[in-house]
Order: structure tokens, then sequence, then C-alpha cells
């Protein structure tokens, strides 16, 4: 009798009280393995001390179990996920010493919470939200790749697209999501963040301010992008950030390849509440994934200090802090920044939080109505104009009328009167070749009227 109530207990587990306990003392762990994977097999003596010194193991077969492999968002085995008070605590992937598994199942159902400092006092019903860093050390091994039709829709809360529309909007948004690593010399956490720029061989990722908290904005960041399968990792570089109240921040990368950012809500576009959106997130660390939700609320936390905000069904977990909302064009609506777990929901920087930032920064142009192809296109006026002014000179260089998004600090933008040019020298018959990029710090009258008379 007792063991029938046990897996009943398991299976509804991600679906009772988020609410954190003080110990994990009722810890349980669940074995995701498969019968064809050679490290679930040495994991077996390990998996029978366990179960022998007292602790309830719930053994879960990928290949028969689909449904449940899916719900937890398993993608390689062996992956062992503790469960304390129907709430996951922590999971490890791949193979784990006794301690290891002894230590994870040992750790505080509460974790370490970073609070958004929400002041709302009005709005005792919501309290203050939090949100977790997803704590990681080193990205574990692969040692056995679910087969497609396990691993798909891996998000418990991934549907199938509805439309050929959707289904390129949630591409383009898929593209442009990038994984953020955050050294603090101890570690590093992971989050998530959306292309939203790109700029000559530089890229703009918008993301959450509470990843840099700790380190200030200062230390190693590192970027992974995923192309064609494959993941490349690049530098990123904090341009900007806020982590206290609107919980926003630009970092600064060079993909070394041609990416297409998102186009981000422009000013005058409306959200409302019930409007569907789908968000990309790093679950835990994890390569993104896709979950489709609905706006329950708009602009309900820190009205006192007018910060724009939207709350969303289904909490956010550790790793998708920082990545995008986006509505069912692919534009970006919002920013993951917390999750009241009670509540089920996430709270997420709105729209007016995201132009504020752009605003910081000088690239007001992103959310312009000019700047929106899908708004452009409703209108009948076709195409809208580039994000930013182009001039060809004779040579066939390309010069963009602002600065390289490495300089776009907020105390560079304040002295608008000392301007400088960036010459992007390409190919025009081969432009997949290298462009040569030049910086003319003071240019002179004679130069910018040689310019407007080249200008076409």
């Amino acid at each position: 009798m007792k063991k029938a109530l046990f897996a009943v207990a398991i299976v509804f587990a991600i679906a009772v009280s988020d609410a954190p306990s003080a110990s994990a003392a009722n810890a349980i762990l669940i074995d995701f393995s498969s019968a064809h994977c050679p490290p679930c097999r040495a994991m077996q003596p390990i998996i029978s001390r366990l179960e022998q010194s007292g602790v309830p193991v719930r053994h879960v077969n990928v290949e028969t179990e689909q449904d449940l492999a899916r719900r937890y968002g398993i993608r390689q085995t062996p992956t062992f996920v503790v469960v304390s008070d129907g709430k996951e605590v922590t999971r490890l992937v791949g193979m784990q010493s006794l301690q290891d598994l002894q230590s994870a199942l040992a750790t505080n159902p509460g974790g370490p919470l970073v609070p958004t400092r929400s002041q709302a006092k009005s709005f005792e019903q919501f309290p203050s939200p939090q949100t977790r860093l997803a704590p990681m050390g080193a990205f574990a091994p692969s040692n056995q790749t679910l087969t497609a039709a396990s691993t798909m829709g891996a998000s418990p809360s991934v549907e199938t697209m509805p439309s050929i529309r959707l289904a390129d909007a949630v591409e383009r948004a898929q593209a442009a999501t990038v994984r953020l690593r955050v050294h603090d010399g101890r570690g590093y956490g992971a989050g998530t963040g959306t292309i939203v720029d790109t700029h000559g061989e530089e890229a703009l990722v918008l993301t959450c301010g509470h990843l840099f908290r700790e380190t200030k904005g200062q230390g190693k960041i590192e970027v992974d992008l995923f192309v064609g399968g494959e993941t490349r990792t690049v530098l990123g570089q904090v341009i900007d950030y806020d982590a206290e109240d609107r919980d926003i921040a630009l970092v600064a990368i060079r993909p070394g390849f041609p990416i297409e950012p998102v186009q981000v809500i422009t000013s005058g576009t409306q959200v409302s509440t019930g409007q569907t959106a789908f968000s990309f997130g790093c679950d835990r660390g994890d390569d993104p994934s896709r979950r489709d939700t609905r706006i329950t609320g708009v602009d309900k936390y820190n009205q006192h200090l007018g910060v724009s905000n939207l709350e969303i069904q289904g909490a956010p977990i550790d790793g998708r802090s920082g990545g995008g909302l986006f509505d069912e064009q692919g534009r970006l609506i919002g920013v993951c920044n917390a999750a009241d777990y009670k509540g089920d929901v996430g709270i997420y920087a709105g729209p007016g939080t995201v132009h504020w930032q752009f605003d910081r920064v000088n690239l007001a142009h992103l959310y312009s109505p000019k700047a929106d192809p899908i708004a452009a296109q409703t209108s009948g006026q076709g195409q809208s104009a580039p994000p930013e002014r182009m001039v060809s000179l004779p040579n066939d260089s390309v010069m963009p009328a602002g600065l390289p998004l490495s300089a776009m600090q907020p105390s560079a933008i304040a002295e608008n009167s000392d301007q400088e040019v960036i010459v992007i020298v390409r190919d025009r018959r081969n432009p997949a070749n290298q462009s040569q990029v030049m910086t003319v710090a003071e240019p002179t009258a004679e130069f910018m009227q040689m310019i407007e008379r080249y200008a076409r």
C-alpha cells in the first residue's frame, strides 16, 4: 500500500505546492534512465545503496514513460532529480558518485533566492517576487541523448504550432535566444538572453539585470549561441544594467557570423490581459526551450515606481531569468526577471522597461513604429526603413550613423556633441567576405561634407 501511494505522489509531484520547506528530510530521488544506456547500468549499484539506506527512489524508464520524461524536461540519461515537498530541488546529469547524490538529497529546498526588491505595499496579495540564477559548476558531459520522439515538447507547456505564421515567429525568436554564463570567481550561474540588434560585427543581447548583481557587471561572461544544431561560445561585455527596480540589462557580443535580431514591441503597441504569448529560456542552464502562456496582468507590481511589467501564467524556473517573452508576431514584449511559485505566475520586465533600457544607450530607434515591419505591412507601406541610416561611399564603404555597441555606455552617450564616424568597408559583390571596420574619432567638417556629397 505504501509503494502505491508513493508512486502517485511522484507522478503528481510537479503539480503540488511549491512552498519551500526548512529541510530535505523528505527528499525523493527520481532516477531517469534507459535500458540501452551503459552509464545508467553502471549507476545501478550506487542507486541500490541509496535505497538500502532508506532513500525512496522512483525509477523511470524514459523509453516507456515518455510523458513523465517530457514533463521533467529530460534530455540525457542518466538524470537524477531530487524532489522535496512536491518541488524539484535540484538535478544531476550523468554518472554521479554516492557522495554527490547524498549531497543533492540534502539540498535545502528553499535554495538561495534573489529578490527583485518589489515593495508594492498596496498589493499584498501578490508577494514580493523572487527568482534564482541557475546554479552551475560546469556543464555535465553528454552520456546519452534521447531520441527525437522522446524529447519532442520537452517543456511541460509546449504546444503544437497552430499556424505557419506563428511557427515562423517561434523559429525567429528561438534563433535569437542565447544562454549566458556569468562567472563570479567561485563558479558561474546560467541565465538567458535575446539578440535585439546587430551593428557591424557586434550584436546586442537583452537580458535581466540581476544576473550581474553580484559581479557588478564585471568579470567573465560567456554567451552560447545555437546555430544549426551546434553551440558556439563567445565572450560578452555588459553595456548597461539595472539590477534593482527595473531588472534589465544589455550585453554586447561578437557572434562571428550573421544573425537576425528579433523585432522589439514598438511604442504605442499595447499588451493586454488575456493575450497569448510564448517565452524562451534555458531551464537550469539547458538549451533553450519554449513555453506557451497567456498574459494575466499588466503593470501589477511596483506601481508606486511606475515600472512596466507583465505577469504570465506559469512560474519560470531557474535559468530562464533574462529570457524573452514574445507575442504571436514574434516581437519581444518582455524579459523574465521573477517568479511567484505560490501563485504559479511569472513576472517579466514589460515594454516600458525595455524601452527605458534602450533610451539609456541611445537606441530608441529599435522600438520606433517605423522600425516595425509587421506594422508597416499592415498599413500597406511595405517594408520599413532600416533601423539606422546607411550612406554608401565610392569605395563600397558603408557608414552607419551611430556609435559601436561596445561604446554605448550611458556616460559616453551623454555627450552627444563629441561624435565619431564608424566606417564599414565591404565587398558589394561578395557580401560574405569579411568586412573592415574603421573609426574616425574626430570627423572634420570637410569629411562630413564629402560624405553628404556621395551619399545616396
